[in-house]
């Protein structure tokens, strides 16, 4: 709780008044000696010390209704401990490109049914980020991870990590998951798809997850998408509907650059951009042998750590491919999570010569979710980017070796704004 916060709880708890008698006034009225003057400060001080403990219990009521209270989380290891599995992650964070620090303690969750399948869904810490992952996976084999302050400023209960809205099966059908965090204060989470209750989410050690067959989809909803999916989480102090994000990066039609907080217009248009190290070989970050069929002949390649308080690398490569005749020249990335093997990293490529609102490359991640994981490549002319969301709060991007990593609040609008080395906006992007 912040000071303005509490100031106005205080406020509507013991309105001001304007008529208080001076306090010399009340020590003359009352006729007293010297010593009511020690039994006045005496009381003063008790009236300090009770107006405190009304604002701590104040705060701590208020605390426990959002997610700056995940006692599951409190010390190294979340959860109950998990020794089979802390073992089989040891030996995947060993075996993987990028690897989580040394003694990174698993814990488990909760666990359900699925398909008639056992499943975990266990948490760690990556620094100051929370993470959570499936064994054995259901939606994704990724480590899902946010950073820990994106949830506290979120003022809500429940925070959704991840959702797979009427994700096709194999058989034909659908299903909807949703998976994500929830407050002390929260007992039960119920999924609704409109105003269809589809059930009750398993709630244990801060963590939700749910998963349910969809009806057969209407032949006019395009696939994955449909009513409005909503979580509604119940608590002691009542109920709060929260709207699963079902389409990621979706934006409306209507928003423009200049409806959000901070600069909105281009004052400096890069027309090519180059990674000047990378083309010349230069050495930044870690070795790295690419491993991947595209581009035909590698020239140069590393693996890099676009944010410090993150374990993702983001390996990147520098080639060229006879079969495309105009510019054959590439820069690559890859996706690298520890305990995912290199093979399955996500990867994308860029023109070497052409840049895109002064990056050469800006993916993220495909699924669903309240926290969006973006990553890419800026053009040696990029000195500075930065996030403004539409509540006027805004966001550094950490930007190491030309390479950056972020995640953003997807309930929020927001926009990204690239700058040059002397602070000139080189482009402005919408983001959700």
């Amino acid at each position: 709780m912040t000071d303005i916060q509490l100031e106005s709880t205080l406020t509507r708890l013991a309105p001001q008044v304007d008529d208080i008698p001076a306090w010399d006034d009340v020590v003359r009225r009352a006729g007293a000696g010297r010593n009511v003057w020690w039994r006045l400060a005496v009381v003063a001080v008790v009236m300090l010390l009770m107006a405190g403990v009304v604002a701590g219990a104040i705060a701590e009521g208020l605390l426990n209704g959002t997610l700056d209270r995940l006692s599951a989380w409190v010390g190294e290891q979340p959860g109950e401990p998990a020794p089979e599995q802390q073992a089989a992650f040891d030996e995947a964070n060993a075996a993987s490109y990028a690897h989580f620090p040394s003694g990174t303690r698993v814990g488990r969750l909760l666990t359900f049914e699925q398909d008639g399948q056992s499943h975990q869904l266990l948490g760690f810490r990556d620094g100051s980020n929370l993470c959570l992952r499936f064994v054995p996976a259901v939606s994704s084999a990724v480590p899902e991870c946010v950073p820990q302050d994106m949830l506290t400023r979120l003022g809500t209960p429940v925070a959704t990590i991840g959702a797979d809205v009427r994700g096709p099966r194999e058989n034909g059908s659908t299903r909807t998951t949703v998976y994500g965090l929830a407050a002390d204060s929260v007992e039960t989470i119920e999924v609704f798809d409109g105003r269809r209750l589809l059930g009750e989410a398993d709630v244990q050690s801060n963590a939700f997850y749910a998963s349910f067959p969809d009806e057969a989809p209407s032949p006019s909803d395009p696939p994955g998408e449909g009513p409005p999916v909503v979580i509604r989480a119940h608590s002691a102090d009542g109920t709060l509907d929260i709207p699963v994000r079902t389409r990621l990066g979706l934006i409306s039609r209507s928003l423009r650059k200049e409806d959000l907080p901070g600069p909105d217009r281009v004052e400096r248009t890069l027309q090519a951009g180059s990674i000047g190290w990378l083309a010349r070989g230069k050495p930044r970050g870690e070795p790295f042998a690419w491993p991947y069929p595209f581009p035909d002949r590698v020239l140069y390649s590393r693996v890099l750590a676009p944010d410090p308080s993150s374990s993702f690398r983001l390996a990147v490569a520098y080639g060229e491919d006879p079969d495309w005749q105009e510019n054959g020249r590439w820069f690559c990335t890859a996706w690298l999570w520890p305990t995912v093997p290199g093979s399955k990293s996500s990867r994308g490529c860029g023109r070497a010569n052409l840049i895109d609102f002064g990056l050469h490359y800006l993916g993220t991640s495909p699924r669903a979710g309240g926290f969006p994981h973006y990553v890419g490549l800026a053009a040696d002319a990029v000195g500075r980017i930065e996030i403004f969301y539409e509540d006027g709060s805004t966001q550094d991007v950490p930007l190491n070796d030309n390479a950056f990593s972020f995640y953003v609040n997807a309930d929020l609008h927001s926009k990204i704004v690239v700058y040059d080395h002397e602070g000139r906006v080189v482009s402005v992007h919408l983001l959700s």
